[in-house]
């Protein structure tokens, strides 16, 4: 359920990413068919996109993509602080839920509810294109239901539903209009729109697109019966005419939609300059943002943390007791370190470390009261990559200096202060000789890009794993 909620909450940055320029720039230009492409392309990107990591698109300090990331890595780090060590979500014995459990039902109940909403609405125009139908008729690619009761005209797939009193004055029009939707395969639009609303549907944005599309359907339509000879004249006074007529079929395509005066001012507005097309390129940078906010290694193994450890803590409990264990803990050298640390192997070094705890609990310490904390781990300038190179160059310097070093390791913790700035240097656990060139290294370190804490600078603790080999 975890994993549909992330996935949830970065489907709507890319739609809102996506959608808003396209309100700015394109809404209301008459480039209808272009219009509906670029709508539907960003329903599918917005789909898409949460599923795609391209890692080498990775660039963390770009502004936009970094405000995105903290985004989604506040919101990881808020669920993971409301689920705690003890989550009372799994068990059948237990009966209360906590915040992000119940934060997760109810989007799964919403997703229900819209999709029944849908098939309801889908089953009563069934209903009604049959029910109380006077005649019908085969015409081209639709087939036309006439009703003897006052029912306002519509289409929904290749049915086409029209009153009798509708039928004889102005059975012409609104069948090129009605015809228009059908050759135009609107309907399947509006599936489509269905599934990215069911998903989205706590999102305020997915039903300002709805509406834009339906907009455009009905610029599409207009425009169709206008090119087959109608009297823009006889035609903007039908619409006039029929805008008072209420129809409860919002599901599917119909004569009498909403907004009439933006109907009529697309009708009378001058043909946009064609040039003016190329503005649905913003598509292009807009994308490659979201990919690269998205192929941030950090943030996808923080969400990938959290929704991994609350599928965990969602399992049903085993039959037998289990002895109780500690829960698993994630270590800075996950999340920042060079190179994983691996506390568990034994080395042969002459251990005379400053604290008495072990390099795993101090890791782990350090991150439970610091790191959980932080809205942005404090970074190496040039990310990880540069800090593996400056590492390596300086190592290989140290060798060259002292060949007994060769072989061993440190682990070096410092604090990065707010300023960015380096101090506190201390061995948490290794060989001394070691040690003392690991200090030079880090006492070499240019000024780091400090943490943040919701916004605000902050001072961060970092443990790094350095070996003195040739590697």
């Amino acid at each position: 359920m975890m994993a549909l909620l992330v996935y949830s909450i970065k489907s709507a940055l890319v739609l809102t990413l996506l959608y808003l320029p396209y309100t700015l720039m394109l809404r209301q230009e008459s480039f209808f068919r272009m219009n509906r492409i670029t709508l539907l392309t960003i329903l599918m990107l917005a789909l898409v996109l949460p599923m795609v990591d391209i890692p080498s698109l990775a660039t963390p300090t770009q502004p936009v993509v970094y405000e995105m990331q903290q985004r989604i890595m506040l919101m990881t780090q808020e669920a993971e602080s409301q689920w705690g060590q003890d989550t009372l979500c799994h068990g059948m014995s237990q009966s209360i839920l906590t915040p992000m459990c119940l934060l997760a039902l109810v989007y799964i109940i919403g997703i229900c509810l819209a999709l029944c909403i849908r098939l309801w609405q889908l089953f009563r125009i069934g209903q009604i294109i049959r029910g109380g139908c006077l005649w019908t008729d085969k015409s081209g690619e639709a087939t036309i239901y006439c009703h003897i009761d006052d029912v306002a005209p519509f289409s929904w797939m290749r049915s086409i539903v029209i009153s009798e009193s509708d039928y004889k004055p102005f059975g012409c029009e609104i069948l090129l209009h009605e015809k228009a939707h059908i050759l135009s395969l609107h309907s399947m639009d509006i599936l489509f729109l269905t599934l990215v609303e069911a998903v989205q549907w706590w999102n305020p944005i997915a039903y300002l697109l709805g509406r834009s599309l339906r907009d455009v359907h009905e610029y599409q339509a207009d425009d169709y019966v206008l090119h087959q000879g109608i009297s823009l004249h006889n035609y903007q006074e039908l619409l006039v005419k029929k805008a008072l007529a209420n129809t409860s079929y919002a599901f599917a395509n119909n004569f009498n939609h909403s907004l009439i005066k933006k109907r009529i001012y697309m009708m009378n507005h001058p043909k946009s300059n064609p040039w003016l097309r190329s503005k649905v390129l913003y598509i292009l940078p807009a994308t490659l943002v979201v990919l690269t906010a998205f192929a941030t290694p950090k943030l996808n193994e923080k969400v990938g943390e959290i929704v991994e450890k609350v599928e965990k803590a969602t399992e049903m409990p085993q039959p037998s007791p289990q002895p109780e264990q500690q829960p698993e803990s994630i270590t800075i050298s996950d999340v920042t370190n060079m190179q994983s640390a691996e506390p568990k192997e034994e080395l042969a070094v002459e251990e005379e470390a400053t604290d008495t705890l072990s390099s795993e609990d101090y890791v782990n310490d350090v991150y439970r009261n610091e790191y959980i904390n932080l809205t942005q781990p404090p970074e190496f300038p040039g990310g990880m990559s540069a800090l593996r190179a400056f590492v390596q160059l300086h190592v290989a310097q140290a060798l060259e200096n002292d060949a007994s070093v060769a072989g061993k390791r440190a682990y070096v913790q410092f604090r990065i202060k707010k300023n960015g700035t380096i101090d506190n240097i201390g061995l948490v656990r290794g060989d001394r000789e070691a040690y003392h060139e690991a200090i030079k290294i880090v006492e070499q370190m240019p000024q780091w890009i400090p943490a943040r804490r919701y916004g605000d600078l902050a001072d961060a603790h970092f443990v790094l794993t350095i070996d003195f080999n040739n590697d």
